[in-house]
């Protein structure tokens, strides 16, 4: 089984990758040095000696593997190219200790042939460095026969897997025969592979929940709703659905998984009637260890600004304390929606707490020492590039482009903190305001229950 993809490649890539040297700069006016750049970031990434033996498993289709980025430029500028594509870079990946590297490596090659061979110039490239072993290809944006483009599109990608199907079957390699539903977003892949909650993971869990507790579908559509989704389990409907408040369209539950169809939610629901459950008449109760503390809590500070809104975030998402069991298919609505920010949320707050930043000036001020160290930084680099083979300026190159990886980062998240802390705010203004409400109506319900009667004179009484 091989999986293939393919992506255009612009002025720049957004992964971390080495720039490679000195590039040469040329005299196309169209072209920036940074665009050529991403030309060299590619191709250095996908022929990476660590990665592929040594170069031992590169191999070029119409050009030279040595010499591939030079000649892809000399087709651009004889067909006086202005696009803003420089290249394309897609792979191939075979499932894990079904192929060997050699074998691998001449599918590869043999496809990039068969789906490009006449028209484009192409590197092949084959991974060696994880479980599954993949190719990467890549392509120039330009043909070499008539300066025309290569079409990045649907019909493209069909024919392109179309093309890898048909040679795993000649190798006798597995194939996907009839495959289904849509491919996941890269960031819900990430946050699934992480353990990270998602829409989908926190559905899973409150539906798991509401059918563990039901005995009818009524009572599982009531257990849902309490939890904050919108329902329609209509047995004339063929896919059922649920809503979650801040959701812009029902999610239908066969996408969740094999256990969440209409007939297999039937069949759960119905094996809880035949279940007959047991707990512990008095379960053990867990020892509270007692502290004796001098003094009052009452004048301490306590922490406000930035740093107090984000921890109260924190605090509400359950990142903390750890010990804390929450669930979050019962969180709020609002909270939900940003699980799969908890990462991002939780380094903002890191960053905040590690320099005592409280309020917009201070953040402004922290933010603005950051840029004017890496002006300094990237002035001394430009020093340093006359002397780079020096082993002294080769270890302090790598240390400052270190740290002006960690500024950047740092600067990013200046900018979302301040993007981010006025969303914070009315998001808790409308968490604190439904738990308020939600406080009101079980207060007075249970007032209600306390002081009724059934409206009837007193049996005792009697007139």
């Amino acid at each position: 089984m091989a999986v293939c993809e393919i992506w255009d490649v612009r002025g720049r890539l957004d992964s971390p990758l080495r720039y490679a040297a000195n590039p040469d700069k040329t005299g196309n006016p169209r072209y920036t040095e940074a665009e050529w750049q991403s030309l060299s970031d590619v191709m250095k990434y996908a022929t990476n000696g660590d990665k592929t033996e040594q170069q031992f498993f590169v191999s070029g289709i119409n050009c030279d593997p040595s010499t591939a980025r030079e000649e892809m430029q000399i087709v651009k500028r004889q067909f006086q190219d202005e696009s803003e594509i420089v290249c394309y870079h897609g792979f191939q990946s075979f499932r894990e200790g079904e192929v060997t590297p050699e074998q691998a490596h001449e599918i590869g090659v043999k496809l990039a042939r068969k789906m490009w061979g006449d028209r484009f110039q192409v590197i092949v490239a084959t991974h060696l460095n994880t479980g599954c072993l993949h190719n990467h290809f890549v392509l120039n944006s330009v043909s070499f026969t008539d300066g025309k483009h290569y079409h990045d599109n649907k019909a493209n990608l069909r024919l392109l897997r179309q093309y890898s199907d048909e040679l795993c079957r000649e190798y006798a390699l597995s194939v996907i025969e009839n495959p289904v539903g849509k491919k996941k977003p890269y960031v819900i892949c990430q946050a699934e592979k992480n353990g990270l909650p998602t829409r989908g993971s926190v559905a899973r869990q409150a539906i798991d929940e509401a059918i563990s507790k039901s005995y009818t579908m009524r009572d599982f559509a009531g257990h849902m709703k309490a939890m904050g989704y919108r329902v329609n389990f209509n047995p004339h409907h063929k896919y059922w659905t649920i809503q979650g408040e801040g959701w812009k369209r029902p999610k239908r539950l066969y996408r969740l998984g094999e256990d969440y169809t209409n007939k297999r939610i039937v069949e759960r629901i119905s094996e809880n009637s035949y279940a007959v459950k047991f707990s512990e008449f008095a379960p053990a109760q867990k020892q509270v260890k007692v502290f004796l503390v001098k003094g009052s809590l009452k004048r301490t500070k306590k922490i406000g600004g930035l740093r107090g809104l984000y921890l109260h975030y924190c605090y509400k998402l359950g990142i903390f304390p750890k010990d804390r069991k929450q669930n979050p298919a019962r969180l709020h609505y609002l909270l939900k929606d940003d699980l799969l920010k908890i990462k991002y949320i939780t380094q903002e707050t890191r960053l905040l707490c590690r320099h005592h930043i409280d309020t917009a000036e201070q953040l402004f001020s922290y933010k603005q020492s950051l840029q004017d160290e890496m002006q300094n930084l990237l002035a001394e680099r430009q020093k340093l590039y006359a002397r780079k083979n020096h082993p002294a300026a080769k270890e302090r190159l790598s240390a400052i482009a270190l740290r002006l990886r960690e500024i950047r980062k740092e600067v990013r998240q200046c900018d979302n903190i301040a993007e981010r802390s006025q969303s914070l705010k009315e998001k808790l203004s409308v968490i604190h305001a439904d738990e308020a409400k939600q406080r009101e109506e079980m207060n007075r319900n249970g007032f209600e229950r306390r002081g009724g009667g059934t409206g009837r004179p007193h049996e005792l009484g009697g007139s």
